[in-house]
């Protein structure tokens, strides 16, 4: 019995040694040969937005139809706005996919320093109540007329998206680039240069100013100069960034480099003291950003937290000044220099004194009428037809057309020439207030002029035009400091808050200023002893 009982309890040791070398083995070949899934894992993003999208759904129906409608008459705009910022969002999304994403974009700098603010933002400033403008009485059916200003908004940008990224300014950008220079001074040899600019824009602002053609301030008389005068001013924005460019260009802090920068400090709070308006800090805050990344730098967290804090100072600092000011002020009639800086002081020691509780609010609020451009467009949207028999008595009608038609003659030579675009007119036929510039944009000149069809063909047309620039100056060739200069003032010319009859013949004017201005520095460069180099990236 033992030897029996013996024999199978060895017996069965061996199989169960067996069996782990079959488990073993197993294992073994496993690890080797992974096992592959017949059915395709599941990614889980889709089934989370979508899940996202219930919810935000959801919580939207909810809130329409609450009692909230009642103390708040815009929120039915909440679905228009979200998705209007859904396509504002596609073509910035696309060129970061592209590998192409930057601020100096013009399509990207147009979407987020215009497109994006005054719409989506402006928009839920309107629906949260914390703009509330006198002429929201002026749009007809509101509850039809503001979505359709969305509608309208969207197809603008898209087909200013798809104008940019068809092929037709890329082509051509490609043919002017051919004819373009292609060696230029050293960014260090703009030093001296840059600065000689700048102070001749200082010299040509402070004429301007005692003609009333610049600040805050209309002139009693419009004369045929006025123009030529305002544009010599620009020479302080291009002598201001070329000296920043230079900056950031030599990556290090000397004490050349400091006495550079307090000389820009100071240039740049004096000016934004003398606009008179609410963006004169927040221009001096984009050149230098601009400034910084192209000339190559880029942003890390760091900096981009401080970058966003100066932003947002700025932008509430400049509302409590503009503000304060225009009500010091009290109106655009021209004064002599000596009233027009006795304004100044006495807004900087009104807005010193006042409680910073209430310059507070006085900012915020302001920020959020300012920045309300949805309204403003509502009104054109809604009015346009009823107002077009009244458009020629005031000079407005077929404006798109007069102002490209005629803008390559100097008014010096045509006297008469017509102001077909003038802001103040146009706030007069549409809000009864032609002492303010609202804005019409041009999505909205565009429609006043061609009906619901002329916003996609126009808009197509600029964002060809918009590529067409960037490439001949900036995309996918090596930066010099010429071109980027040029880039950098058409850039700037452009006013998505203005006429559409305007954008043209303003870069026109703006470009041939700027080529001035680099001819200025160009000579004095090479008075210098400074040579030419080939371009380097």
């Amino acid at each position: 019995m033992h030897d029996i009982s013996f024999s199978r309890e060895t017996k069965f040791d061996h199989q169960v040694d067996l069996g782990h070398k079959r488990v073993l083995a197993f294992m073994a070949t496993a690890f080797k040969y992974p096992i592959v899934r017949t059915t395709p894992a599941r990614p889980l993003a889709p089934g989370i937005i979508l899940m996202a999208l219930v919810l935000a759904v959801t919580f939207l129906a909810l809130v329409l139809n609450s009692d909230l409608t009642d103390e708040f008459p815009y929120l039915y705009l909440l679905p228009w706005i979200l998705a209007l910022a859904a396509v504002f969002l596609i073509p910035s999304v696309i060129l970061y996919y592209q590998g192409k994403l930057t601020l100096y974009n013009p399509l990207v700098f147009a979407t987020w320093s215009y497109f994006f603010p005054a719409f989506v933002v402006g928009g839920l400033m309107l629906t949260s109540g914390w703009s509330q403008p006198f002429f929201l009485s002026f749009i007809q059916d509101a509850e039809y007329n503001l979505p359709y200003t969305i509608v309208l908004i969207m197809v603008g940008f898209g087909t200013l998206a798809l104008g940019y990224f068809s092929s037709l300014g890329f082509k051509a950008g490609i043919l002017i680039e051919r004819y373009l220079p292609n060696r230029d001074y050293q960014a260090s040899a703009m030093v001296v240069p840059g600065i000689c600019l700048l102070l001749l824009g200082i010299f040509n602002s402070i004429g301007a100013l005692i003609l009333g053609v610049i600040g805050y301030q209309r002139a009693v008389a419009f004369e045929s100069y006025d123009g030529l005068v305002f544009l010599t001013t620009l020479f302080w924005m291009q002598g201001t960034f070329l000296l920043w460019y230079t900056i950031f260009k030599q990556r290090t802090l000397n004490i050349q480099t400091f006495v550079i920068m307090v000389l820009l400090f100071t240039a740049s709070i004096i000016k934004a003291l003398y606009s008179g308006n609410r963006a004169g800090l927040l221009q001096a805050f984009i050149v230098v950003i601009l400034a910084f990344l192209l000339s190559g730098r880029r942003f890390n967290f760091t900096k981009s937290v401080v970058a966003g804090a100066i932003l947002a100072v700025c932008l509430v600092a400049g509302m409590i000044y503009g503000t304060t000011f225009r009500n010091v002020k009290g109106s655009e009639s021209q004064v002599s220099i000596d009233e027009y800086t006795t304004n100044i002081l006495d807004t900087v020691d009104k807005v010193g004194s006042s409680d910073a509780r209430n310059a507070m609010e006085l900012g915020f609020l302001s920020l959020a009428e300012r920045i309300d451009t949805l309204s403003s467009v509502a009104v054109v949207v809604s009015s346009y037809e009823q107002l077009v028999p009244y458009e020629e008595s005031y000079g407005l009608d077929n404006n798109i057309w007069k102002d490209i038609s005629t803008f390559f003659i100097p008014r010096v030579l045509w006297k008469e020439k017509p102001v077909a675009s003038e802001p103040h007119k146009y706030s007069d036929l549409y809000f009864n207030y032609a002492d303010n510039s609202f804005a019409i944009t041009p999505i909205g000149d565009l429609l006043r002029n061609y009906g619901p069809i002329g916003v996609p063909i126009g808009m197509f047309i600029f964002g060809i035009i918009l590529r067409m620039i960037y490439r001949a100056l900036i995309e996918d060739q090596p930066k010099l400091v010429s071109r980027v200069t040029l880039y950098f003032m058409l850039l700037l010319a452009i006013s998505y808050e203005s006429f559409y009859g305007s954008l043209v013949p303003v870069l026109f004017k703006i470009g041939i200023t700027s080529l001035l201005g680099i001819l200025i520095v160009n000579i004095i460069a090479k008075s210098m002893g400074y040579r030419k180099t080939a371009a380097a990236n």
